[in-house]
């Protein structure tokens, strides 16, 4: 199926996509079920793109949210979930079963996770690793991108997942989180996502945030990132 592959690979940079990959499952199949339960375990196989964000649109956030990325961030939302639902519609009509999983959709307003990992996906898939922020940090752009997923049966060549992250002993995204919300642990699949980031405290700040500016946003801890900066 590497036919099928590139075929998918150039449907996605034509329709504005930056990144591509393919992430495979099968060693951690036990972990996703147990965090997301058996709604994907018919798919193993997830196709990950990325669609980059302007650095500096996203740079000017390390001084607090800006209408121009809100702007975008809604504009690169729904770039991402066009192009998943043609790559959905383009492996349909050859016979596979898919699920595109929406860039941006919170599974409640007390959860700040979504219905599936677009970070485990571009990880798995060697777009990058996940950093200490808990978000993907690819070489070349850091965290400035935003992520969609399409889940599918078909028989895709798997990536290589990306491996160790590169952060190191940087701390510069948990030094920035305004609640301090960013443990500074290094990312680990067996890992709750409790032992890196405190999400009640970040799902406090961000409505905070919303009441003094409109909307939940922040992302100080993306545009201090030296990674693509």
């Amino acid at each position: 199926m590497d036919n099928l592959k590139e075929e998918l690979q150039q449907l996605v940079f034509q329709l504005g996509g930056d990144l591509f990959g393919v992430a495979g499952f099968d060693d951690v199949a036990d972990k996703i079920a147990q965090e997301y339960g058996d709604t994907y375990k018919d798919f193993d196989r997830a196709i990950s793109i990325a669609v980059f964000f302007p650095k500096t649109v996203l740079n000017e956030l390390a001084d607090g949210p800006t209408h121009t990325y809100l702007y975008y961030y809604d504009v690169i939302n729904a770039r991402l979930n066009d192009i998943a639902l043609r790559v959905s519609n383009y492996l349909q009509k050859k016979g596979f079963k898919t699920f595109p999983i929406p860039a941006s959709q919170r599974v409640s307003e007390s959860k700040l996770a979504g219905i599936f990992s677009h970070r485990l996906a571009a990880h798995r898939a060697g777009l990058g690793w996940i950093g200490k922020s808990c978000s993907l940090i690819n070489p070349q752009v850091g965290p400035r991108l935003r992520l969609v997923t399409v889940l599918t049966d078909a028989p895709l060549t798997a990536d290589k997942p990306f491996g160790e992250g590169r952060c190191g002993s940087c701390t510069a995204c948990q030094e920035a989180c305004p609640p301090q919300a960013i443990k500074g642990v290094p990312y680990n699949i067996q890992d709750s996502l409790d032992v890196r980031l405190d999400a009640q405290s970040c799902h406090d700040y961000l409505s905070k945030v919303r009441q003094s500016f409109g909307k939940r946003i922040c992302g100080r801890c993306l545009a201090v990132c030296p990674w693509g900066k």
